[in-house]
């Protein structure tokens, strides 16, 4: 599951099936347009280094390479106040390669070094907020690496510490947001795949 800083723990407990899956992040299906619509005033792309992947024991299973792709739109205004209202929009792809150690849905072990490809990302909610007037990141275009610098271990209780932009960061302040969806698809030629989804999870990387 990815660490993202923002993202509870309750948030992202999920029951393990039997079955393997993959999966493509898509906008949720309860309103489908209500992120592709509206004014786009943030749309950049930047990578993401060094980003330890937690599976459910708490472990940091794998360390991922990310590019990602976000984008937050101004949609609307909320009745009785009118206040303005955004919703924000993540696309991953990208890259692992496994720690030793428990694998991602606890059902077995995973040795060190296989690699696979990520697919995934979420939605939010509508939310109202205050757009800051200065972010710390441009609002269109690529905006390079970022090195969250995980670690020190891949044990339970390891720190990202470095610096990187979310959606979060072009608004002042702390806005009240939820998750409409969020969902990521990990895929290996021979070791399994692993879908880490608010519907729940289903497979595993072991071996």
């Amino acid at each position: 599951m990815k660490k993202l800083a923002f993202l509870g723990a309750a948030l992202l407990a999920a029951a393990v099936t039997a079955s393997t899956a993959l999966a493509v992040h898509s906008p949720p299906s309860a309103n489908p347009t209500q992120c592709t619509q509206g004014a786009l005033i943030v749309n950049v792309n930047y990578t993401l280094k060094n980003d330890f992947d937690s599976g459910v024991a708490g472990n940091a299973w794998a360390n991922d390479t990310i590019n990602r792709h976000l984008q937050i739109r101004q949609v609307g205004n909320a009745l009785p106040t009118l206040s303005t209202q955004y919703c924000a929009m993540i696309d991953d792809t990208g890259a692992f390669v496994t720690f030793a150690g428990t694998s991602p849905a606890g059902t077995g072990t995973v040795t060190a070094g296989i690699n696979g490809r990520i697919n995934g990302g979420y939605t939010t909610t509508l939310f109202t907020g205050t757009l800051n007037p200065s972010p710390a990141y441009a609002t269109h275009g690529n905006l390079g690496p970022f090195d969250l610098q995980c670690g020190p271990t891949p044990a339970p209780g390891y720190a990202c510490n470095g610096a990187h932009p979310s959606f979060l960061s072009y608004f002042t302040g702390s806005p009240s947001w939820d998750y409409a969806d969020w969902s990521w698809a990990y895929h290996t030629a021979k070791n399994g795949d692993w879908l880490n989804a608010d519907s729940g999870n289903t497979g595993d990387i072991t071996g």
